[in-house]
Parts: structure tokens; sequence; C-alpha cells
């Protein structure tokens, strides 16, 4: 069993005074259906064996993960290293904010006229790249800006992705599978009209058109 230099309950009460700057126990749980009690009887070490995934809910609170808290908690200074996290999403933060501001090109142009990622499959009539594509454009109307967080990226990797200049991560597949409620997005890929293909698998109609697809939640894992 794994040494921890701190406690899980000192290590979420750093977290909550120092990530969330020291919000009170039912703010942090506030769209999730916990007691603030139970945070506060975890933070005390009151609980010694949480449920698993009752914690994943906590972290997610947070915007954390199980493995970030499993370091936090290996690190020499605690406080350090819950600190850096701050520093990482102020930088996400102020690169997101500076992407935002872009005028970005038309996806559907690099993808067709100066694709760097191909689908290795030559059976396949459109690639990862043409369905986010066609998702974000025809089905959601949705901005690149907006779409970028529902993938959890950046909108410059979210637009090289679309573009077909980024190979689409495994993450990203599997996100857009849950959107789509499918296993696999083969059904799309083979598909001689993707658009048509998409509103029949939705059973949308012009009429239904924009609809907002299933949101990630932010504690699924894959």
């Amino acid at each position: 069993m794994q040494e921890y230099r701190h406690p899980l309950g000192e290590t979420l009460r750093q977290i909550r005074l120092i990530l969330a700057d020291g919000a009170m126990p039912d703010e942090i749980l506030a769209m999730v259906d916990l007691p603030a009690w139970y945070l506060l009887e975890l933070e005390r070490g009151h609980i010694t064996c949480p449920d698993p995934d009752t914690l994943m809910l906590i972290y997610d609170c947070y915007q954390i993960t199980a493995d970030q808290v499993a370091q936090f908690r290996m690190a020499p200074d605690l406080k350090a290293a819950i600190t850096t996290v701050i520093t990482a999403k102020e930088a996400t933060g102020q690169t997101y904010r500076r992407q935002s501001k872009f005028k970005w090109p038309s996806s559907d142009l690099y993808a067709t006229a100066y694709p760097v990622v191909k689908m290795t499959d030559p059976a396949a009539r459109n690639s990862y790249a043409d369905i986010l594509r066609c998702v974000r454009e025809r089905i959601e109307w949705c901005p690149l800006l907006i779409t970028s967080f529902y993938y959890r990226l950046s909108p410059m990797a979210y637009w090289q992705m679309e573009a077909a200049q980024l190979p689409v991560t495994d993450t990203v597949i599997q996100i857009l599978c849950q959107r789509l409620n499918v296993t696999n997005l083969d059904v799309f890929i083979y598909a001689e009209d993707l658009y048509t293909t998409l509103c029949q698998h939705l059973n949308l109609s012009q009429q239904d058109i924009p609809t907002q697809l299933r949101l990630p939640m932010s504690g699924d894992r894959h």
C-alpha cells in the first residue's frame, strides 16, 4: 500500500483553502448531491474509508483528478504542490482568453485543401475532423470557443483537430461518442451523407436544429 506524506483530510482542507480560495463546504458541493458535513468530516479525518465514487464527485467540484490528489499527498510541501495547480490554471486561462479573440479561419478549407492528418482506411468517406465540424456547425451551430470547452481542449488545439492539422485524440473521440450516444464512430465515418446520417441517428428534423447534444460530465472517466 502506498505511503503518503499527508493525510487525505488535511489535503482536502488545503485544497479547499487554496484552490477554492477558502470557500465554504456548502459552496463547494452546491452542484452535487452531497451534504456539507460530509466534506467537513473528511477534512477532519473522521471518515477513514470514504466511498471512491463520492471522492470523485468532490474532486470534480475542484476540477482536479484522483491522480493529482495522490501527487499532493506525496509532495514534500503540500501547500506548494497545490499552489502550482493554481499557477497552471491561470496560465491556461490566459492562453484561453488570448485564443478566444482570434478570428478562426475555415477549418473546412484547411481540412480539404491542406490536410496534415488523413484517415488510414481508404474506404472512409469522412474523417474525425469532418464529424467534429459537422456536429459543431450543422447540428449545434456552436462557436468554436464553446465547443473546445466541451472537449477539454484549448481553442487552438480544437481548431487544429477540426482542420485536420492535428490527430484527434482518443479522449476527444470518446467524448464525441458519448455526446452522440454511440460506442464508436463507424456509422459516421463510412456514411455517404454525413449530415443526413447524423440527423437520422439523433432523430432530428430541420425544425429541431440547432440542438444541444449531451454535455460531457466532468466526472466521466474513459
